[in-house]
């Protein structure tokens, strides 16, 4: 068998019909659909069923929840195709998924084949992209490879490859934690310049969201330190672009303005005990002037002011 879609379930009953009619529309068939419900308290699993009905490649299982990366580890454990596709349940793949990116696994012998994906927001499009510039590379050969992109939904994995792999359950930024320590390990990782899977942009994801775990990116990336045996200047760019920018953006999201001063202040702490000298090396990325104000008021924790400004 060429391929196991795992697909996690919970409470998508509006997602999962489309989810699973994009697998069933895929043209190379030889695959099986690992369903595994995580608990999920609406009717997910009956309108999974509804669109599978007797197709004997789609199968479900039923466990306790555990969460999003639980049940990854539950289903990459019952795989038994060459490769694996981690699929959202509210998420939507391209038709030619499977087929473009098996041949280019067989073309290149992959352990990883990267593709890029398209944001899928209430009222537009956008296409990411994978800022791979080869065909092939190595974390080897490249260890800037790392850093092109940490879903773990825009890959294939070599099942063999992934056997003693495993999601650290119970962790916010589960594929930031995990896939750049993946693609550190793999022999030889490809790349299809397309975007073949649909990510529906939800309300209520961890981007839209009031919670003091999204902190756990600290977490996250402290992982990537030990298992790559680096360190923070090495592991920078996802200190700027995860911890600094795209946590600053969350947290202005947030309506109360004393709980966006105290998470900016959090975060201000967080940066300056990990990485005490990201400042300084913000400033050889050359953010624009607004990126220069905030960092500088956060540098020298003028909360206040920044709680103004958003």
């Amino acid at each position: 068998m060429k391929f196991s879609i795992v697909i996690p379930v919970y409470n998508v009953e509006r997602y999962i019909t489309k989810c699973l009619e994009s697998v069933k529309s895929q043209t190379l068939e030889d695959f099986e659909c690992l369903i595994i419900d995580d608990g999920t308290k609406d009717r997910s699993v009956e309108a999974a069923q509804a669109v599978i009905g007797n197709d004997k490649r789609f199968k479900i299982y039923h466990k306790e929840n555990g969460g999003l990366s639980d049940a990854r580890n539950y289903g990459m454990a019952r795989a038994e195709g060459d490769y694996i596709l981690l699929l959202d349940s509210d998420d939507y793949i391209d038709p030619s998924l499977l087929e473009k990116t098996y041949e280019m696994a067989m073309k290149n012998d992959s352990d990883i084949v990267c593709f890029d994906m398209i944001y899928v927001y209430d009222d537009h499009e956008a296409v990411n992209k994978v800022s791979m510039d080869k065909e092939n590379d190595s974390y080897k050969d490249n260890p800037g490879l790392i850093f092109i992109d940490h879903s773990a939904n825009n890959k294939i994995y070599r099942r063999e490859f992934l056997k003693d792999k495993t999601f650290i359950k119970g962790l916010w930024y589960e594929d930031l934690a995990t896939i750049p320590t993946w693609i550190a390990k793999a022999n030889n990782v490809s790349y299809v310049n397309e975007p073949l899977y649909f990510y529906v942009q939800r309300s209520g994801s961890i981007s839209h969201s009031e919670d003091p775990r999204i902190f756990d990116i600290y977490k996250a990336i402290n992982n990537l330190k030990k298992e790559l045996n680096t360190d923070e200047k090495a592991l920078f760019d996802f200190y700027y672009n995860d911890c600094l920018i795209m946590t600053t953006l969350r947290i202005r999201e947030i309506t109360d303005k004393k709980t966006r001063k105290e998470y900016f202040k959090t975060n201000a702490e967080h940066l300056n005990r990990v990485c005490p000298k990201w400042y300084e090396w913000s400033m050889k990325k050359k953010p624009s002037l607004k990126q220069k104000v905030v960092f500088f008021l956060l540098k020298h924790s003028f909360f206040d002011i920044l709680n103004l400004i958003y």
